[in-house]
């Protein structure tokens, strides 16, 4: 049986990274389209988070209360309402509208999703280590990848088909979720409780923690200050890949897994820039001079294939930073801190996107798409610099 849960897992994870990918890489290009300014985009991200974050807990207490398998149902049809309100919109508020629902999809699906996988393996006696299940679920980067060439080309026809397809797969993905799982063990409790206290909690515990923890203070501000650095280069590539140098849209998905390649390949050479370094915490700063050099060179050049050359190159140095920076914050938590610790760092890396979205935004609407990446990379080197200088101050001290 847990054979069965494991394969029917990887599965649904194949189609619902296939279902959202259609857009992918025709997102920004379909609500230019529609009238919306650079802000306007950027914004409605920005409500998107928010939101995600708002209904993270009273979605929880539905998911705790109807059942882990009938909140994923739930958040699949959400997501599927959500992308046809898209595909039949024209103005910035239906499209708010859109990205509410979808952000009250992600939240029924996000934390109920595997703890129904966990759930029911532990039901059913499974043995070996979680890590096997969920690093079977890389498939989802094949179907990102097939998603997205294939809303490209569909996007090359009509910007809002990719939307109509996201719909209808999401679903069927609903109507086929009875088959992928099953929770037996279920048992309903007699009312729904919403409870706020635990993100006081981590709030409190957090913030105490890091105040005695200066290192990982100090990684995890950096890390909000790249997620601050790099939402316009997240934002407006597609945009500047079609006014900029004419590439037509059908490509775009090819681009996007360029994006996907070079990323995953940053990460995997990994492990010789730290020892190349030979200091964590200074290999986590500099290896966003790759970014850097990667988004200048996208910032001065107008050849094509030498701005393609660049725009990956800094997609590899976002790759390289990521398992750099997941290792060093979990080696410096302690075990019994380490969710409260997790979360938090995810809300403070969250928060410093949402103001990096709004200050892009207002960047790029008032000054151009090409400033605001300048802008993104000046603010980066700025943090690096600093941090930089302040690892090797404490370690002149020790």
């Amino acid at each position: 049986m847990t054979r069965k849960i494991i394969k029917n897992y990887v599965a649904f994870m194949f189609f619902d990274s296939l279902a959202i990918s259609f857009f992918f890489g025709t997102y920004q290009l379909f609500l230019t389209q529609k009238g919306l300014s650079l802000l306007e985009i950027n914004l409605l991200n920005c409500c998107f988070m928010f939101s995600s974050f708002l209904l993270e807990i009273p979605t929880g207490a539905i998911a705790d209360f109807l059942g882990r398998k009938r909140s994923v149902i739930i958040g699949l049809w959400f997501y599927s309402i959500s992308f046809l309100i898209y595909f039949l919109s024209d103005n910035f508020w239906q499209f708010l509208l859109a990205e509410i629902i979808g952000a009250f999809a992600v939240s029924c699906i996000s934390g109920a999703l595997e703890a129904l996988v966990v759930d029911s393996l532990n039901y059913h006696g499974y043995k070996d280590g979680l890590e096997n299940v969920f690093r079977k679920t890389e498939i989802k980067r094949l179907a990102i990848i097939l998603g997205v060439i294939a809303g490209s080309f569909l996007g090359q026809i009509d910007l809002s088909l990719p939307w109509l397809f996201s719909c209808l797969t999401f679903g069927l993905l609903a109507v086929s979720a009875n088959y992928f799982f099953k929770e037996e063990y279920f048992v309903k409790p007699e009312k729904i409780k919403f409870n706020f206290e635990p993100i006081k909690k981590i709030a409190k515990e957090s913030v105490l923690y890091g105040l005695n923890n200066r290192r990982l203070i100090v990684v995890v501000s950096f890390s909000t200050i790249l997620a601050f650095s790099v939402q316009a280069i997240n934002m407006y590539w597609p945009i500047i890949f079609k006014n900029n140098f004419s590439v037509p849209i059908k490509y775009m998905g090819f681009i996007f897994t360029g994006i996907i390649l070079f990323s995953y390949l940053g990460s995997q050479f990994s492990k010789f820039w730290q020892r190349k370094i030979n200091n964590k915490k200074n290999a986590i700063f500099l290896s966003q001079s790759i970014t850097i050099i990667g988004i200048l060179g996208c910032f001065f050049l107008t050849n094509l294939s030498l701005f393609f050359i660049f725009f990956f190159f800094h997609e590899f140095g976002r790759g390289l930073f990521e398992p750099l920076n997941r290792a060093y914050i979990n080696e410096n938590i302690d075990s019994k801190n380490r969710a409260t610790v997790l979360s938090f760092e995810s809300m403070i890396t969250r928060a410093g996107a949402g103001l990096g979205l709004v200050s892009s935004g207002l960047t790029a609407n008032n000054f151009g798409i090409l400033n605001s990446w300048l802008i993104s990379s000046l603010v980066l080197f700025t943090g690096i610099l600093i941090f930089w200088l302040k690892s090797k101050k404490a370690t002149s001290h020790n």
